[in-house]
């Protein structure tokens, strides 16, 4: 029988109180909270809470979590505006995380850790009733519980090894509810670097999919958003655990180290069409990607989507100082871009991936905050589902599952499929095909020295364009940029563990990023 204790623990263990009962030294009554054993002594209490966690871990997709900021600080996006993290957390030049109490926007940087432990909690909690016997949801139902289960925690502790520099890992074998089964206690829980958590992460995803292998289960719209059949979770576990192991990488030389056999091969078994999340911002929003995408608020910065320019201004701007810049322009064969030579030509012809928006002089403002942030170009890949804010927005891609395996083949020097895997988007772009030796004769894209990208500047051009903010956290090109070596000096590589947590432990908090701060970028790949 369950105790309900209170003992003061880590910032972890405060959340995992949320769904389960703490082991404490302290034998004292909390009439404040739920007793853990009426709080789930019901088959459906238990089913659930287990079916809440992608929710949660969802929900560091907000606007009140890191994704926005990040996007800034990758040039994924831009805004002059202060919301989100988007000014401070992507200012010119770069300066460190504010990793304190009242830190600014500090709550964008400790969101994604709130929800992700949420969802640790919740599937910890639900699992260790099923595991121990407690409760029993029937041969079908105990079997999608683990499945879906272990796909979370793989989610769930892999979002932390992605943006934060250690974390704990905890499931329901170290669940702490029972004093007689207490096998650890997690005041003295120890935090993990993130490649150990990571691993934990890629541990979960493979018995995810060997669970969801065996089964012949329905996961409910209800649980992810749409209905999901046991053979889709084995494959998005899959996909998961390709992207995972691959953008844990901080720098090149972690980058090049990862196991690209491993992610070539889970990719190969990931998704086989693209896995959308389907809201409609009253259940499973996509609030953050929305507030990106929004006309009038929000636009593409120069920095990258710039080396589509064939005229020389991209180069023009690249070496005006960074307070002096200002919008230009881009004539570029690539049909993903508005065609035409002005403004107004390109007002009138929307590329396929980008457009001219009418609007950009309401998000021309804020001059004080960066010039430099301003630009005619707007995405066009979410727009209509921004303006209505709900649809069904990809998450998890085909797209993204080959240009993990194209990665794998350049580690490999196979240079002839990575130019299979350029060509099949950069062809019907209206660009010339390339082919294993890198010939670039429509020089797109054209770097800031003026040279044209050879194979490896072609695949990251292809993959930035056709992945826009999607795949794991919609965050791709900070998680690229930083094992390409392609993000501007001083911007954070990694989050710190958050304040709180910090001072629980009694540790002292600390920051990242900034001009030659602690886990910052040094000067990228295109000198900036």
């Amino acid at each position: 029988m369950w105790r309900k204790k209170i003992k003061a623990t880590s910032g972890l263990a405060a959340l995992l109180l949320i769904g389960m009962a703490g082991c404490a030294d302290l034998d004292v009554a909390n009439p404040n909270a739920p007793d853990a054993e009426r709080a789930l002594a019901s088959a459906d209490d238990v089913e659930a809470l287990i079916a809440g966690a992608f929710d949660s871990w969802h929900k560091m997709l907000w606007y009140d979590g890191p994704t926005m900021a990040i996007s800034a600080a990758s040039f994924e996006h831009t805004a002059p505006w202060a919301n989100a993290g988007m000014e401070f957390l992507a200012r010119i030049p770069r300066v460190p995380l504010a990793n304190v109490a009242g830190g600014r926007d500090v709550g964008n940087v400790t969101r994604a850790w709130e929800r992700a432990y949420s969802a640790v909690s919740a599937i910890a909690s639900g699992l260790y009733s099923i595991e121990s016997g407690e409760v029993d949801l029937g041969a079908d139902g105990n079997l999608r519980a683990r499945a879906y289960g272990k796909l979370m925690q793989g989610l769930a502790h892999g979002s932390v090894a992605l943006l934060y520099d250690s974390g704990f890992v905890f499931d329901e074998d170290a669940a702490c509810l029972e004093e007689a089964t207490c096998g650890q206690d997690l005041a003295d829980a120890p935090l993990q670097g993130y490649q150990d958590v990571m691993t934990a992460a890629l541990g979960y995803f493979g018995e995810a999919a060997t669970l969801a292998g065996g089964g012949s289960f329905t996961v409910p719209k209800t649980w992810m958003s749409q209905d999901v059949p046991a053979d889709e979770l084995e494959r998005l576990a899959h996909s998961w655990a390709a992207s995972f192991r691959a953008n844990v990488a901080r720098t090149p030389a972690e980058r090049a180290a990862v196991d690209w056999t491993a992610v070539a091969d889970d990719a190969n078994a990931g998704v086989t069409t693209d896995w959308d999340l389907v809201g409609d911002c009253i259940t499973f929003c996509d609030e953050a990607l929305y507030y990106r995408n929004y006309p009038n608020w929000t636009m593409m910065p120069m920095w990258v989507i710039g080396m589509s320019d064939q005229s020389g201004a991209y180069q023009s701007w690249m070496a005006t100082p960074t307070i002096d810049k200002m919008p230009f322009v881009t004539i570029t064969p690539d049909t993903r871009f508005p065609q035409g030579a002005t403004e107004a030509e390109q007002l009138d012809n929307d590329g396929t991936l980008f457009y001219v928006d009418y609007g950009w002089r309401r998000a021309h403002s804020r001059p004080d905050r960066g010039t430099w942030r301003w630009s005619y170009y707007d995405p066009l890949t979410f727009l209509d589902n921004t303006l209505a804010w709900e649809g069904s927005n990809p998450m998890v891609t085909v797209r993204e599952m080959k240009a993990l395996v194209a990665e794998a083949a350049y580690r490999s020097d196979n240079m002839p499929a990575v130019a299979s895997f350029v060509n099949e988007t950069r062809v019907p772009a209206g660009l010339n095909a390339t082919d294993a030796a890198g010939l670039n004769t429509s020089c797109v894209p054209m770097l800031p020295n003026g040279d044209c990208g050879d194979l490896w500047e072609m695949f990251k051009w292809e993959k930035r364009l056709e992945t826009h903010m999607m795949g794991p956290l919609r965050i791709g090109w900070w998680m690229d940029g930083r094992g390409w070596g392609d993000l501007m000096e001083g911007t954070y590589l990694q989050f710190p563990t958050p304040f709180r947590e910090m001072m629980l432990l009694e540790q002292a908090p600390y920051n990242t990023g900034g001009i030659g701060g602690y886990s910052s970028a040094s000067v990228g790949t295109y000198g900036y």
